[in-house]
């Protein structure tokens, strides 16, 4: 027997347990563990917004594809904290830049986007993302007690921009500081699911806080795991995550969109220190 075929035989012994292991499963499991999955997830991009500065009204020179949607309002806008604006009593996460988004008045959306995902990371995305919120943050429209501002989206496919995902913020009494957390989700239908809401949440206000969270872009069998400074709030399985008829996904690691109704001015978000990984690291 020459040495090719000894180290073939030499290895069936593995292969029949890992077999027998994943045949003794349950089917769904089964599945879970042969489900294609990255080798090791790798840093596809990273940025501290030392370096960044903006391209034009909607775009950053981050060197991946991104776009600032602020639907047409002259009076929502991004700006490179410590370059183009200081605003008094603020610092950055870390070094002295970050990226700025705000609403003065006449519209309720600035999104920063991450686009074409699909060519970045494929079909797994992780992203790593410190976010501020003013010291003041509140909600303001009187007497409803579903006040919201959506601020993440860790996954949107389109357009049509269906199905997506989103964070929450929610403020049922807008005279308390009481916050709550809800996870929604929108499917192919247009069907608004909330996965899973957090009563009374801690809601980081005035400080830096960390957003994570990790997506497994698939039409039938996809995923999504969210962390805040390090915490796993939720986790989901089985979800319909993709289009199987659109190719572009995208993400939104910061946003400031909130009831159509409040005229409050100004509403602002930062965001530093962004990492995307094609899988969890």
């Amino acid at each position: 027997m020459d040495g090719k075929k000894r180290k073939a035989l030499g290895k069936l012994p593995l292969i029949l347990l890992i077999l027998t292991i994943v045949l003794a499963m349950p089917i769904g499991e089964a599945y879970g563990a042969l489900q294609v999955r990255r080798r090791y997830a790798t840093l596809v991009f990273s940025s501290d917004f030392e370096a960044v500065t903006k391209k034009d009204a909607n775009t950053l020179n981050l060197g991946i594809d991104n776009w600032e949607e602020f639907d047409g309002n002259p009076n929502a806008d991004m700006w490179i904290e410590g370059l183009d604006r200081v605003t008094p009593g603020f610092t950055c996460h870390s070094e002295s830049r970050c990226l700025g988004l705000e609403i003065l008045s006449g519209g309720y959306r600035a999104e920063f986007n991450i686009h074409q995902l699909q060519n970045l990371v494929e079909k797994e995305l992780f992203v790593s993302v410190w976010l501020y919120l003013p010291p003041d943050f509140s909600l303001h429209v009187p007497g409803i007690d579903w006040n919201w501002d959506q601020i993440v989206n860790p996954y949107f496919t389109g357009p049509p921009y269906l199905p997506y995902f989103s964070l929450d913020v929610i403020q049922p009494d807008i005279t308390k500081p009481i916050f709550n957390l809800r996870f929604d989700n929108r499917d192919m239908s247009n069907k608004l699911t909330t996965i899973k809401q957090i009563n009374n949440y801690p809601l980081p206000r005035g400080q830096w806080f960390n957003v994570q969270y990790y997506v497994l872009h698939d039409p039938v069998n996809g995923a999504i795991k969210f962390w805040i400074n390090g915490e796993l709030l939720f986790e989901v399985n089985g979800l319909a995550t993709a289009n199987p008829s659109v190719t572009e996904w995208f993400t939104t690691p910061a946003k400031i969109y909130y009831e159509p109704s409040d005229t409050f001015s100004p509403y602002r978000i930062w965001a530093d220190d962004l990492q995307i990984y094609n899988g969890i690291p």
